[in-house]
């Protein structure tokens, strides 16, 4: 656990001091809840200790949220565009053949599906 009286400055942006607060942690928007972390009083970077790394990671796993990232191929399907859900995003969704959803760009680099 972090020492309240350690005075640091921020790594990232060498401007802020690092002060101990209780911060939101989400995973793919779902919030894990709130944990100590020390946060830069200037860029808000947050730096979580090895003990509360663990206690998120764990928290991921029985949620079935670790890991869930994972990377995928754009095909051809006849003239369309494609792109394959790999299976434990399927699973962890409860998504099936032929469930509807909405496709929109946000931005030049993310595509945003949402079930309908």
């Amino acid at each position: 656990m972090f020492l309240k009286s350690e005075k640091m400055k921020c790594p990232v942006c060498e401007k802020g001091e690092l002060k101990l607060k209780k911060v939101s942690y989400q995973v793919y928007g779902f919030e894990l809840g709130k944990f100590p972390a020390k946060v830069c009083s200037d860029c808000k970077e947050e730096w979580f200790d090895e003990a509360t790394s663990k206690k998120i990671q764990d928290l991921e796993k029985k949620n079935g949220l670790f890991g869930l990232s994972k990377k995928s191929k754009i095909s051809y399907s006849g003239n369309s565009l494609i792109v394959r859900i790999p299976e434990s995003v399927a699973k962890f969704m409860n998504l099936k053949k032929q469930d509807e959803v909405i496709i929109h760009p946000e931005g030049k680099d993310k595509i945003t599906v949402e079930l309908v």
